[in-house]
């Protein structure tokens, strides 16, 4: 151990230096906490005294009763400490603790109260009531003061700018008192709030100054620099419209989740989070029965390929929500696998603690091109229902690796259905795309054909196969979301590929739990649409996030037009025919009338599609070579392929 030249060790004088521990600033408060409390009930037994008697008592019977009042006093501290007055957070004191203080001095008097008769103690029952009363003012009064003095110096630190809350609900005065506590810098200039009954009243003392359409005119003439929406409980509807009012004033703009994601009004300032684009989407809200996932997956087996991914990792997310007995997640990405793994244990961990409800988590690292090591641990889990993820999905990748595409996404698919039939899976669930309709690229084909596979699997085996499609997925990996973020933090230009393309479009969450809906209502075969809503506009979206980050779209950050990649549709399908939709009890999913294809034929091709990408070509030509009889073996299970080899 190094020492410094007064011999101190260099480890001691760090030790010094160091701030003292959170627990020992606790241990601290509670004690001054304790102190101030005993000075306060002394003085009110004081002032009783004083102003029952003015003190006029006999020195023997005021030596005696000084000792019978020290005991009280003990007594009383203890009882505070046993209502937990000295574990609550006097900083966020409001009605509630007014009323523990109350409740806890009522307790603790009337067990003095007690002591004094048992021991036939001679106090007035005068000196006894105003003690009671002392004792909440003074005792109350400290409380009180603590929180002023800290408000104040909360305020006097404050030069961050005036924040304007939009809701002057439950949650928007919850966030108004946790800015009044916190030391970030911002005051609270007013509320937002469309009541009628509210506008031009004052909650908390501060005033609602106008509704959602005021918010310009509140901005332009007030000191504004940043508005939070604080309307968690609001429709979709209403928040995307209030947000986009917001984000157009130029002020950074936060966002309050709604209910579901800050449970029980947890409302904090970490549940904050800046706008994003997916708040700015006109897409309605998701209903799920909940049960009815529940059901499905509650103490069941649940198996997930490619669950290190952006839908893979979120699906897991949303299965251990509903408890699950086992989740076994398989993925090629160990660096990706490991952060989730330490994510979700700690969601476990909590589920244990505060539920007792045990999940095991089994994660392994494994390539769905490897049939027998695939087999084997399906084998060795035998899961009750399998969520398929795993893919090559990258479309311009594999314009240029058809055959890769091909042995990954084709032929591991059908290593993951054998191994399905092989362990007796009871439901198989296959993630798939809208880019398997009419596919005019080689990764959206390959899909289709997992899509004719499930299928045809689903007449010929135990297992239920199913298989749920849905458009792009807002930050997912390869999504147009973090690309355009990049060129944004970047300078620009944002590249769009052409300024008509247009793309359907849903949040992570929103897929993976319609998936999971779909799993739930699932009976074999079906190929499950997801309710995309409205086509978006790519243009629409760069724009959009350019001006979230501030800036202004084509001056400030150019936007270019590189025209269309290979492979790449203008718009996208969700189905050959909207008309031949089924309809399910759910608004947001829909079933495609199935088609019928023979398991033989189906295995023949396959067969042929196998020996093909299997070939090495011995040159670049070769190669090119087997890479167009591979798209040609493709079109031969997908005829309606549409694509310039």
């Amino acid at each position: 151990m190094m020492k410094n030249a007064t011999g101190q060790s260099q480890q001691g004088k760090n030790d010094t230096d160091r701030p003292p521990s959170r627990d020992h600033q606790k241990t601290i408060r509670i004690a001054l906490l304790v102190l101030m409390d005993s000075i306060a009930l002394f003085l009110s037994y004081f002032f009783a005294f004083w102003l029952v008697y003015n003190f006029k008592i006999p020195f023997t019977t005021l030596q005696q009763l000084a000792l019978c009042l020290g005991i009280a006093i003990a007594i009383k501290l203890f009882v505070f400490a046993i209502t937990k007055m000295y574990q609550t957070l006097w900083r966020y004191a409001s009605i509630e603790e007014l009323w523990q203080i109350i409740g806890s001095v009522l307790i603790a008097d009337l067990i003095t109260v007690l002591y004094f008769y048992i021991c036939h103690i001679p106090v007035a029952n005068t000196v006894l009531i105003l003690a009671t009363v002392f004792d909440i003012l003074l005792v109350g009064g400290i409380r009180i003061m603590y929180r002023t003095l800290r408000n104040v110096k909360n305020k006097a630190n404050r030069n961050g700018g005036g924040t304007l809350i939009v809701g002057a609900g439950e949650a928007g005065i919850k966030m108004l008192r946790e800015i009044d506590n916190s030391s970030r810098g911002m005051t609270p200039v007013g509320f937002v709030d469309d009541d009628p009954a509210k506008q031009n009243k004052r909650i908390n003392g501060i005033k609602v100054l106008g509704g959602r359409n005021d918010i310009p005119a509140i901005v332009d003439n007030n000191p504004i620099a940043e508005i939070i929406i604080a309307m968690p409980t609001a429709d979709k509807e209403d928040r995307v419209e209030i947000a986009k009012i917001a984000q157009k004033t130029g002020r950074p703009v936060k966002i309050l989740p709604t209910i579901e994601d800050i449970l029980n009004y947890d409302i904090s300032e970490i549940k904050l989070r800046d706008l994003q684009i997916e708040d700015l989407l006109d897409r309605d809200e998701v209903k799920l029965d909940k049960q009815a996932i529940a059901d499905t997956i509650e103490n069941k087996t649940i198996l997930v390929t490619g669950g290190a991914g952006s839908i893979g990792s979120e699906l897991c997310r949303q299965i251990i929500r509903f408890h699950p007995k086992e989740l076994y997640i398989l993925d090629i990405n160990e660096n990706d696998l490991y952060y989730l793994e330490l994510e979700l244990q700690k969601y476990i961990a909590a589920l244990k603690k505060e539920h007792n409800i045990t999940v095991t988590l089994t994660t392994r690292i494994a390539s769905i091109r490897e049939r027998d090591n695939i087999k084997e641990i399906f084998m060795d889990v035998k899961p009750d229902i399998v969520f398929h993820a795993a893919a090559h999905k990258h479309v311009p990748l594999m314009e240029r690796t058809p055959r890769e595409a091909v042995k990954n996404n084709v032929f591991g698919t059908r290593n993951v259905l054998d191994a399905c039939v092989a362990s007796r899976v009871k439901r198989f669930v296959q993630i798939s795309t809208d880019k398997a309709v009419n596919p005019t690229n080689v990764m959206g084909a390959t899909k289709r054909i997992c899509e004719i596979m499930a299928q045809t699997y689903n007449r010929n085996y135990d297992t239920e196969f199913v298989a749920v499609r849905f458009g792009n997925v807002l930050g997912s990996n390869g999504s147009v979301i973090p690309i355009f973020k990049e060129q944004i933090a970047g300078g620009g230009p944002v590249t769009v590929t052409d300024k008509n393309i247009t793309r359907f479009f849903m949040t992570i969450p929103e897929a993976t739990q319609l998936v999971l809906q779909a799993a739930s209502i699932a009976r074999g075969g079906e190929i499950f649409v997801l309710d995309m809503g409205k086509p978006e506009r790519i243009t629409d979206l760069a724009e959009k996030m350019i001006t979230l980050a501030g800036y202004e779209p084509y001056t400030e950050i150019p936007i270019t037009f590189v025209g269309l990649r290979p492979g790449e549709k203008l718009f996208e399908e969700l189905s050959y025919n909207l008309n031949d939709f089924d309809r399910t009890t759910f608004d947001s999913i829909f079933i495609e009338k199935p088609k019928t294809y023979e398991l033989a034929e189906v295995n023949d091709k396959l067969q042929s599609l196998w020996q093909t990408v299997n070939q090495t070509g011995e040159s670049l030509l070769e190669d090119q070579t087997i890479n167009r009889e591979t798209i040609q073996g493709i079109k031969t299970l997908v005829p309606e392929m549409k694509h310039e080899a």
